[in-house]
């Protein structure tokens, strides 16, 4: 298969950039320029889009990865239990504060000062004194009492609410299931279709975590996506190191967590999780309002663009558009203008990040191989090294080095499409499958030469280190190998 010929940054940019799928970028043509902007993970949002529309997508995304000889990553947004307000007579309904609000069962109502909402057991979960957010937490209410069926609450923070906007209820143990009857049809979807990706919304707890992992053991087929633990509630931080623990990675969804804990901890919060994250080698993506100026406007605010240096700074693996590509007037100059700012920042990068970590078993490479790659990532320091090579099959001894947090781009080579669109999300990580690892390390080191040579990516006298072994038909690695690229043909 022939390489495409336009030079291509990943192996330079570090953080990978995961962009959302919406009406703005549909169409073939748009979701190639962003791969070529720097996307190495597309997001679904299972709460928007039917699978036809799906389908189509997806099709598109694995035709692009077939033209440019690339692997790319799919992520499917389960939508959780998302509560929303019924229809407000009229449409929206002004609370002023100190006002009574009425919560009453349904989702059609034509009282004014009362709502409905989508989860019907609001009623029942909630008790006086309890919080009840509205509009993105623009609007609060307090539980003052509950009668006949209804809730009665108090305005303590005026403003409009209007239909079908988002219910939050901080602190509040939902009675609801963390995968909905909606999130099994979309999860079926998924497995059937190989997503790479499933991301678990409003989770609570390690159990949660559990359920899913169960259900998509339970589908036929061995098809088993990285679970991706998105940490929006109050619970969830609560029971952090025993969620990662358990998931494959982590998000920190920014947006409901900011309404469902104190907004003022929220940097906090990130960096905590992205701390923890990095201690156990579980990739971690921060995401919401990264860029979201720019789904109206040619450029991002300087706020925004020192949060997405500081999030890469903090240690993020990856970094999520949402509005901003899904349906902003110009998602392409969204990734390139990420793609820039985490460039800029990873020149820092490694003076700042723990260098060694102490991560869990279930993340481990071989004990020999742990060893052999902490060395050779020191060997390609010390040499400046273009790129550090990694055969691998699952894409664990990948996600070691990029732990490593080295400034050396690391460069994986897997037989396995399904590893090397994982690997996508790696820090420092480019993954192709073109390349075949079961030959010699002499002839696997000519074959990147060639691909850096086509790409662009290296030049004649730049050196590579190979983290290789020497009996191919063992698992593990035991080698490594300094390679100069030899004069072009």
């Amino acid at each position: 298969m022939a390489h495409d010929a336009t030079p291509i940054e990943p192996p330079l940019v570090k953080t990978k950039i995961i962009a959302t799928v919406g009406p703005a970028c549909a169409d073939a043509a748009a979701l190639r320029e962003l791969v070529l902007a720097g996307v190495d993970v597309f997001r679904l949002n299972f709460a928007h889009g039917t699978h036809d529309w799906l389908d189509q997508v997806l099709q598109s995304i694995r035709e692009i990865e077939q033209e440019l000889d690339r692997p790319i990553g799919v992520l499917g947004d389960l939508a959780g239990p998302k509560i929303r307000l019924g229809e407000i007579a009229g449409g929206q309904l002004l609370c002023q504060e100190g006002a009574t609000v009425v919560f009453v069962r349904g989702q059609i109502n034509d009282a004014s000062q009362e709502l409905t909402c989508t989860y019907a057991p609001l009623i029942d979960d909630v008790e006086p004194g309890d919080r009840i957010l509205l509009a993105d937490g623009t609007v609060e209410l307090v539980v003052t009492a509950e009668e006949d069926q209804r809730v009665i609450c108090r305005v303590v923070r005026p403003g409009t609410v209007r239909s079908r906007q988002g219910v939050n209820l901080p602190g509040v143990t939902l009675s609801t299931p963390s995968v909905t009857d909606k999130d099994r049809e979309d999860l079926a979807w998924a497995l059937d279709h190989q997503i790479d990706f499933v991301g678990l919304s409003f989770v609570r707890n390690s159990a949660d975590i559990r359920q899913l992992r169960e259900l998509i053991t339970a589908h036929p087929g061995d098809h088993a996506p990285h679970i991706v633990a998105k940490i929006e509630k109050g619970e969830a931080i609560a029971d952090l190191e025993a969620i990662i623990d358990i998931t494959d990675a982590v998000m920190v969804a920014r947006g409901d967590l900011g309404v469902e804990v104190d907004l003022a901890t929220v940097p906090i919060l990130q960096k905590r999780i992205i701390r923890m994250a990095n201690a156990h080698r579980v990739p971690v993506i921060t995401a919401t309002q990264m860029l979201d100026s720019m789904t109206n406007s040619e450029f991002p605010t300087r706020a925004e663009a020192s949060d997405v240096a500081n999030a890469t700074l903090d240690g993020t693996d990856a970094v999520m558009l949402s509005g901003e590509t899904a349906i902003g007037q110009n998602p392409t100059a969204a990734v390139a203008m990420m793609s820039r700012i985490v460039s800029e920042a990873e020149q820092t990068v490694g003076a700042d990040v723990p260098r060694r970590f102490e991560p869990d078993a279930r993340a481990r490479a071989l004990e020999v191989t742990e060893a052999v790659t902490v060395g050779a990532v020191a060997i390609a320091e010390q040499l400046e090294a273009s790129l550090l090579v990694i055969p691998t099959l699952s894409g664990r001894t990948a996600l070691a080095v990029s732990k490593e947090r080295s400034p050396v781009p690391v460069l994986a080579l897997s037989d396995s499409t399904t590893a090397a669109r994982r690997m996508n999300l790696y820090w420092g990580v480019r993954s192709i499958g073109s390349i075949q690892t079961d030959t010699s390390p002499r002839r696997l080191l000519d074959a990147v030469c060639n691909w850096g040579r086509q790409l662009g990516v290296l030049e004649t006298g730049q050196r590579l280190v190979l983290v290789g072994s020497s009996n191919w038909s063992t698992a593990g690695h035991d080698l490594v190998m300094v390679h100069s690229v030899p004069p072009g043909d």
